[in-house]
């Protein structure tokens, strides 16, 4: 036991950690590449403010994140540690109530944000 354990009167044995099933996660993070190319898709449309470079890059972090992620579960195996390194670099648009510039994508970032909490509950 360690210096805090026993501070704290924690016995090590309390923690249980369960082994990380990459096959568990898949159906989780095959749903988030989707919910990602829908929102990238919303975002990309005629008035779309496309000269304006942070709207370029929120859409071109939303595809990467998105490719990276299929990279990712086209191998037979992952760990943890290599999902969460991809999972970390997606950002939805916004979290809470959107701005209103961004009301008509709501639908799509909702699901995002679903879909990331999901991916991580199943990897946890």
């Amino acid at each position: 036991m360690g210096f805090l354990g026993r501070l704290f009167s924690r016995d090590e044995a309390d923690i249980a950690l369960r082994d990380f099933d990459s096959s568990a996660a898949r159906a989780d993070i095959d749903a988030l590449i989707d919910a990602l190319n829908q929102l990238a898709d919303a975002m990309d449309h005629d008035d779309a403010p496309l000269e304006n470079p942070g709207w370029r890059g929120r859409m071109r972090d939303l595809r990467n994140a998105s490719g990276s992620l299929r990279l990712l579960i086209r191998r037979p195996q992952f760990d943890k540690d290599e999902l969460y390194e991809i999972l970390t670099t997606v950002r939805p648009l916004y979290r809470g109530e959107p701005p209103r510039d961004f009301a008509h994508l709501a639908e799509f970032n909702t699901e995002v944000v679903a879909r990331i909490e999901a991916v991580h509950r199943s990897a946890n």
